[in-house]
């Protein structure tokens, strides 16, 4: 092990001046800006990034990339990540009274090499009374290209009481492989992933997915870098948890200010009229389809074939097919297909055309109609098999002759 700068040679860098302390390297005079990270549900901030302000003799802004580029070796790097660390957690323990987290960003050589260099994290924490169990430790995922580096620092701050957060999920060479096995307790999303999402419909789909499946990890989903209020709506409608971002709140020098943001008003009020818009538009459109639905279900109870029962549903703009199902979910006959989905459909997906005997049990419009018969069923939006496209599908039980069969009708989504 080398030897280790006791904690004592960083202490002395930091000197107070007007109300908080700073710290002396090289020619720079270096400040902490601390850039709150909301939760959108409480309206308030639960944590704060420990970020570097520094500026040379001149007076000039030194950005923090400089700052560690200058150092060529490791032990260079480490020590002046140590000495940010110390500066963060000294002006933090000063103004946090309540429960916020203090989200600290670690240099890839320090997840590296720094255990190598002696114990100081814990005496840190220690020194200033900060419990780990408020540190949130924030590490990128593809900085190391060993995974077995990775989970060894994880590891190590969780084992030290410390919360675990992976930084740009979503950049560079980002996979779920990692994060399975990382288990992090906070994943903060790369800001292009909400930016893409507030004009691209794919990509807004992939954002609410993506924060579902890391939900399922069992992990909190922050949304960085919110820039204007779109992102921020896109963010909360993905179910986003926490949210960090100039449109929110600058990084500050100092304790933060007692007020919330009045933004969070204008969000609570944006999101009410985009629920209430939707909603309705989203009810009118789906209700008109289940009305022709209904009618052609009641048409087939009543005898009519497949075919003319569904005649005039398949004339509505948005429906892609119809189709029968058996009791046990395998599809009776081939689709019929509306002319206006069959001219869009693309040939590139042929192999997955002819659904006959195709068993869709698996699906949960039709569980759900077989559980509760006489009523229209509507599922939720899902990428269709048969003609890869995003679809809503209502289904019905339906008696024919005294034997079950479910009426299906996948309908283009978003209907409107």
């Amino acid at each position: 092990m080398s030897d280790s700068p006791p904690l004592s040679r960083f202490v002395e860098r930091l000197h107070a001046s007007e109300g908080q302390f700073e710290a002396s390297y090289r020619d720079w005079r270096i400040q902490s800006a601390f850039q709150p990270i909301f939760s959108f549900a409480h309206a308030r901030p639960v944590g704060f990034e420990g970020l570097a302000r520094a500026r040379d003799l001149s007076g000039g802004a030194v950005s923090p990339m400089t700052m560690l580029s200058s150092e060529s070796s490791a032990e260079g790097t480490i020590f002046l990540d140590r000495l940010l660390r110390a500066l963060h957690v000294s002006n933090f323990a000063q103004w946090s009274s309540d429960s916020s987290w203090l989200f600290l960003n670690v240099a890839p050589t320090v997840v590296v090499n720094g255990r190598t260099m002696g114990p100081f994290f814990k005496e840190l924490l220690s020194a200033f009374g900060v419990p780990p169990e408020r540190v949130v430790v924030e590490v990128t995922e593809n900085e190391a290209a060993d995974e077995g580096v990775l989970q060894d620092a994880a590891r190590y701050y969780r084992e030290m009481g410390c919360l675990l957060a992976i930084d740009d999920f979503g950049a560079g060479h980002s996979n779920f492989h990692r994060i399975w096995r990382l288990r992090p307790d906070i994943i903060k999303l790369d800001r292009l992933m909400v930016s893409q999402a507030v004009s691209d419909p794919v990509a807004r789909r992939g954002l609410m997915g993506i924060a579902g499946l890391l939900h399922e990890i069992g992990a909190l989903v922050l949304a960085e870098g919110i820039e204007t209020e779109e992102e921020a709506l896109q963010a909360i409608q993905a179910e986003v948890d926490l949210l960090q971002g100039y449109y929110l709140q600058r990084p500050i020098i100092g304790p933060p200010p007692p007020q919330k943001p009045a933004v969070f008003e204008d969000l609570r009020r944006s999101l009410c009229r985009l629920v209430h818009d939707d909603g309705a538009e989203s009810s009118a459109a789906v209700r008109d389809y289940v009305d022709s639905f209904t009618r052609a279900a009641d048409r087939l109870a009543g005898g009519d074939a497949l075919e003319p029962a569904v005649g005039d549903l398949l004339l509505r703009p948005r429906v892609v097919r119809c189709y029968l199902l058996d009791e046990r979910g395998s599809q009776i006959g081939e689709n019929l297909t509306a002319p206006q989905s069959e001219a869009r459909r693309d040939p590139r997906h042929g192999p997955l055309g002819n659904a006959q005997g195709a068993n869709w049990m698996h699906r949960h419009y039709f569980r759900r109609a077989i559980s509760q018969p006489n009523r229209t069923q509507v599922s939720r939006p899902y990428l269709s098999l048969t003609d890869p496209r995003m679809c809503i599908t209502l289904s019905r039980l339906v008696l024919r002759s005294g034997v079950k069969t479910v009426l299906c009708c996948d309908v283009e989504y978003p209907v409107a």
